[in-house]
């Protein structure tokens, strides 16, 4: 197998398993990476070999200690990439992801230290996702989803679960970009969507955006 293909199984596990907490199913699997359930079977068989993951056909499979030591590097490299892409060179983030798919490929670890040492370590990714750190730590936080936001709280918005380029600019439009500060004046019973003010604007939600959506309570 080409190494990109082994990294990009390894990162869609961890993604998939909920960041390793979880077993995957070869159905979820071929549907994250678009391709025929057979596929997946005999790759899964190599990574096995390979000691990447363990795979039971009738359990599903779960990523070893070095199969997630190796996941975790991917997610770095690719999330050091968005945020240098955003904070460095001005990509919007609706555009970073899709230039750190192939960038994250780079395995140097010292060109990576290097990268986020510039930008002071950050924590999070344009979208809000965890950077882990070198050692494939990752920071816990209090965020919650916004459609579980309470009535005259403000919040800061501090990332996403959706980034198809449609809800991303979908939320610059509605100027609910990650560090915005918005306070929630309605929830409305009938559908839960929320009305809200952000930068003095008044802008209603629906639940199934309000989803989508990370805060954190100010």
């Amino acid at each position: 197998m080409r190494i990109e293909t082994i990294e990009n199984y390894l990162k869609n596990i961890y993604h998939l398993s909920s960041n390793n907490t979880m077993v995957v199913s070869n159905q979820k699997l071929a549907d994250k990476l678009a391709i025929s359930p057979a596929s997946v079977t005999e790759a899964l068989r190599k990574l096995h070999e390979l000691k990447f993951v363990v795979y039971e056909k009738s359990y599903g499979t779960r990523l070893t200690a070095q199969g997630t030591k190796e996941a975790l590097g991917i997610v770095r490299r690719h999330r050091i990439w968005e945020t240098y892409l955003a904070k460095e060179l001005g990509f919007g983030w609706h555009e970073v992801h899709e230039i750190a798919e192939e960038l994250e490929h780079i395995k140097n670890d010292k060109l990576i230290n290097k990268l986020a040492q510039i930008m002071g370590n950050p924590a999070f990714d344009p979208h809000g996702d965890p950077i882990p750190d070198a050692k494939g730590k990752i920071m816990k936080s209090n965020f919650v989803k916004l459609s579980e936001a309470k009535v005259n709280n403000q919040y800061k918005v501090m990332g996403v679960t959706d980034h198809s380029i449609a809800f991303l600019k979908y939320l610059e439009k509605h100027q609910l970009i990650i560090g915005a500060v918005l306070s929630i004046k309605t929830i409305e019973e009938f559908d839960n969507s929320i009305i809200l003010t952000c930068k003095k604007k008044e802008v209603i939600i629906s639940n199934k955006v309000a989803e989508r959506i990370i805060v954190e309570v100010i």
